[in-house]
């Protein structure tokens, strides 16, 4: 091998690691084919006038050679109008993201966030009440009304057949709308097209009279979202209906198509660009220059009663133009197009009153794919082209292609591609849309895509499938087998290959691949983690197939509480009135979603009696629930038990979003059974929204047992367990939290500290090269551009370990302070730092950084003068081979020799196994805990205790014989620091 390697450097020097191993895995599959090449290169086409599709990577073909290799498998779109069917196992991947400039948008609607000055509630006036206590010298509260959001939003979109390819970018720019908090209120409405003319309807479905958007007021913003291709926008009626909207509020047309495509459409009216008004002035306030405006008379008064309606496109320029003209009055205005009291201007006639239509040229017309790859935007040409390689394929693929590879294509870019003719739309049962390639279309846009292309496309959606985190939505696939569990319509053509790896991330285990494994039942509900013993990573979410959608019944929610002591007072049960919410709460759960009858909705351990293995109960519902509901009370931040069940399912949520499951939120809904303050909440507990706003005053005045036990405010209650209840069932839909493995009872720590002690208090100190320190030959993976990026579990999280130790210390109710090894100067000792004397140290080592000399000599010096609660961590990954590498054997001894009293310490607790070697992400999560108590405990009983300055004051002696005198240590200096 040593001498193919040097002859393979002679011939070409340039070759690097990377291109070396591809070379030398292409020579192994070209020799087990007998010399034809790899097993599933594309063959090269024939040479006839009418070319065949070339084929793409995993095609399902009854040549053997065609056929994917072992340890991949093709992944197949599953399409309701595709003409073939597969048998296989269906799975749900992550889809992109359907906007592609969320945040530039969001900036651009900035604008949108000027208060209105006098909203309809009060605030305290600080300046008037202070005013009038100093001339009467009375306090009496002065207020004022109190700034408000200037507009309430109103979203009608058209829902005609031509508006169902852009039903995703709609919904991903109304999360745009929602998130940015610049409107009063969202309010959706669907505009359809009728025979009597333009139709509204809300989320419902049921009728509402246009004349609900006329706002007296002026306090209502109208954006209406077409791209104006329906018939309707070809007549007066919904122009009509947008001026009457017109002059008493802003209305505006958001169009997804370009602009250049605007004239083909019922957009074809006289253009302008509007002058501001004052800020959040209607249409009618706006000012433009007069155009020569068709079928209007001579007289300027004609030409006045056009009204202008800005039209936007979906672009941060357009509508931050829009913005800044209508609440910051820019200068520069915006476009509009200017609709005629009768709603569209008169159509052009001839003579004998027929349309003037325009004659058609005798030259010849070129197919319809040149004629679009010659005036299509580059973006949308190249879409295009990677498109064909398929014959069927639907919108989110082809969002997820344009994120992949066209990243800088727009929404006019894909508008361009969809409404080109050149692909004609399907829609499914779902109202999802599909693009269907025509054979002649395929075969001339294949002409610009060459082989090494349609390669580059498949590797990268294999490698967005494998590692991307999860977007909204899914994309639907299905792994071809005859195992399979379905049988559906689906794409003859893959567009990604999936590994053994990926599939057992799906749920696709060899248990459901021929062996299935009988699934354990427990009180009614499927122990989902038989079926997937690890949560998801790298992005993917494991799939439920139909079959096992319908036994998919774990209960919505663990309802975690305080139980209330007996007061001996009274023989009733203390914890009655929370068992009432629980049922309450279960009935509006079953009445919401779609679970079988006589299966519980949530958990609650009220029914669990002594010897009925409660802890595997508690430990089995925490593991599976989907949404974990806390009863907040003062009683429950001082209970053990609460403490304990907040932290396990914590850490399930941790190694879920660690794996790229979801974002930053958290499946944790907090309601509040008796008032709260904030001083009362632990550090682990702030982050969330313990209350809000929506579920009304009395709720966050008296929380769930005042509302119970008050009969005037049994109506209030009522509500908020509904509204509860809905925010369960969204929060559970939205996050879909895969089950994990159950952890034991006895080893779970408490998420809340002891009662009476302050606030504590850790330092975390991450001792890692960085990419460019690494030595040569070094896996860059695992590193990043500070020490603070080193993520060793690079197979199984996304995260750095640093930001999972963090949260998972801030979870058991820490203060965290997080630094590197290279913080400090080389030439201080990091042990005689403020953060290492004054609180717990952990501090996570990897053995690559004792290749660098400062980094080791830094460590020694801890090493020597290391206090007992500073506790080391040896995170490693056990799939990176160069671990386990003569040089990884090298570095451990290394190790041994550069921190021995650290180690040493470490393996004579309980916590060996960190200073030997963490080899998964599940056994640092495991460990870690345990490793953050000794440090504490070593920190409690070893730190030096600091009394109080100040003078002494004795205390008067009641009995016995005279104490000796006590002197501050201000006052004179121990001799030692023990003494201290």
């Amino acid at each position: 091998m040593g001498q193919v390697v040097a002859a393979i450097h002679t011939v070409a020097p340039g070759l690097d690691g990377t291109a070396l191993a591809d070379l030398l895995w292409l020579a192994s599959r070209m020799s087990e084919a007998g010399g034809q090449g790899p097993a599933t290169t594309m063959p090269v086409p024939p040479s006839e006038p009418r070319r065949e599709p070339r084929p793409v990577p995993g095609v399902l073909a009854p040549e053997p050679a065609a056929q994917p290799q072992a340890h991949e498998h093709p992944l197949h779109e599953r399409l309701a109008a595709a003409p073939a069917r597969l048998r296989g196992d269906a799975v749900a991947l992550s889809r992109a993201g359907a906007l592609p400039d969320g945040l530039p948008l969001t900036r651009a609607l900035r604008p949108w966030k000027r208060p209105w000055p006098r909203g309809r509630e009060d605030e305290l006036d600080i300046d008037a009440t202070v005013d009038a206590y100093a001339r009467s010298a009375e306090l009496v509260p002065a207020f004022r009304p109190a700034p408000e959001r200037w507009f309430g939003l109103v979203l009608v979109v058209d829902r005609s057949p031509t508006m169902q390819v852009w039903r995703e970018v709609i919904d991903g720019f109304t999360v745009v709308l929602d998130q940015l908090g610049a409107f009063r209120t969202l309010q959706v409405r669907d505009l359809t097209f009728g025979e009597r003319g333009p139709e509204l309807r809300d989320g419902l479905g049921r009728l509402t009279g246009p004349g609900q958007l006329c706002a007296p007021n002026g306090r209502l913003l109208v954006v209406a979202v077409s791209d104006c291709v329906a018939a309707g926008w070809r007549e007066p009626a919904v122009w009509r209906q947008l001026r009457a909207w017109s002059r008493s509020a802003p209305v505006a047309l958001l169009n997804p198509l370009p602009v250049k495509l605007w004239r083909r459409t019922g957009l074809d009216l006289p253009t302008v660009r509007v002058l501001p008004g004052p800020p959040g002035a209607h249409n009618t306030q706006l000012s433009f220059d007069q155009p020569l405006l068709p079928g209007a008379g001579p007289d300027a008064e004609d030409k006045g009663t056009w009204l202008p309606i800005p039209v936007l496109s979906m672009s941060p320029h357009s509508l931050g133009r829009w913005s800044r003209t209508l609440m910051r009055t820019a200068a520069e205005g915006c476009g509009a197009v200017l609709v005629p009291p009768g709603g569209r201007p008169a159509r052009r006639t001839d003579l004998h009153g027929e349309p003037v239509t325009t004659q058609s040229s005798a030259r010849p017309v070129p197919p319809p794919a040149v004629r679009f790859l010659r005036t299509a935007s580059p973006a949308a040409a190249r879409l295009a082209e990677l498109c064909s390689p398929f014959d069927n394929l639907s919108i989110a693929l082809l969002h997820l292609i344009r994120q992949e590879l066209v990243p800088e294509a727009s929404v006019a870019d894909m508008a361009e591609l969809l409404v080109s003719g050149l692909f004609p739309v399907s829609t499914d049962q779902g109202g999802g849309a599909a693009l269907r390639i025509p054979e002649d279309v395929r075969d001339q846009l294949q002409d610009g895509v060459t082989e090494h292309q349609i390669w580059q496309l498949n590797r990268a959606l294999s490698r967005y499938l494998s590692s991307r985190p999860g977007a909204s939505g899914q994309l639907t696939a299905i792994v071809p087998g005859p195992e399979g569990d379905t049988d559906v319509p689906a794409e003859l053509r893959s567009f990604a290959q999936a590994s053994q790896r990926t599939l057992e991330l799906l749920g696709l285990t060899a248990a459901r691949r021929g062996q299935r494994k009988e699934v354990r039942r427990r009180q009614g509900w499927t122990d989902m983690a038989t079926a997937v013993t690890q949560p998801p990573k790298a992005g993917l979410r494991p799939h439920t197939t139909e079959r096992e959608r319908v036994v998919d019944n774990r209960p919505y929610f663990f309802l975690s509480y305080a139980h209330t002591p007996s007061s001996g007072s009274s023989a009733g049960d203390p914890d009655h009135w929370v068992s009432a919410f629980f049922r309450d709460l279960c009935d509006h759960i079953m009445a919401l979603t779609d679970l079988p009858a006589g299966l519980a909705a949530g958990f609650m351990d009220r029914e669990m009696r002594s010897g009925d293995g409660w802890p595997e109960r508690l430990a089995e519902n925490l593991a599976a629930c989907r949404v974990f509901v806390p009863l907040l009370s003062p009683r429950y931040f001082t209970s053990e038990m609460c403490g304990r069940e907040w932290y396990a399912f914590s850490e399930r949520v941790l190694q879920a979003r660690s794996s790229g499951a979801f974002g930053p939120a958290s499946p944790i809904v907090p309601a509040l059974w008796t008032r709260v303050e904030y001083a009362q909440l632990p550090d682990s507990v702030r982050h969330l929204q313990v209350v809000s706003a929506e579920f009304g005053k009395p709720y966050m005045d008296s929380g769930l047992y005042g509302l119970i036990k008050l009969n005037r405010l049994r109506d209030e209650y009522e509500e908020t367990v509904f509204r509860l209840a809905q925010r369960i069932v969204q929060t559970a839909q939205e996050f879909s939290l895969p089950a994990g493995v159950p952890r034991a009872y006895e080893r779970t720590p408490s998420a809340f500290k002891p009662r009476g002690q302050g606030p504590r208090r850790i330092h975390l100190t991450v001792a890692a090269p960085t990419r460019d320190t690494i030595p040569p030959g070094r896996d860059v993976r695992p590193y990043g551009d500070t020490a603070h990026d080193w993520n060793p579990y690079f197979t199984e999280s996304t995260r750095p370990i640093a930001a999972l130790a963090e949260e998972l210390m801030r979870a058991l109710d820490f203060r965290v302070t997080v630094s590197s090894l290279d913080d400090y100067d080389a030439m201080s000792e990091p042990a005689d730092d403020e953060e290492w004397a004054n609180q717990p140290s952990i501090l996570l080592i990897d053995r690559w950084v004792l290749t660098d000399s400062a980094r080791r000599r830094k460590l020694q010096l801890l090493d020597a003068r290391s206090r007992p609660w500073v506790r080391a961590i040896v995170p490693w990954n056990r799939v990176d081979v160069q671990c386990k590498e003569e040089e990884g054997r090298v570095l451990t001894h290394e190790l041994e020799n550069t921190l021995p009293l650290t180690l040493d310490r470490g393996r004579r607790a309980e916590s060996r196994i960190a200073v030997n070697g963490l080899p998964t992400l599940r056994s640092f999560v495991d460990e870690l805990p345990s490793v953050v108590a000794h440090a504490t405990r070593h920190y409690l009983e070893h730190a030096p205790s600091h009394p109080p300055t100040g003078p002494y004051t004795p205390r008067p002696r009641l009995m016995g014989p005279a104490l000796p005198s006590y002197r501050h240590p201000a006052d004179t200096a121990p001799e030692t620091g023990d003494d201290a």
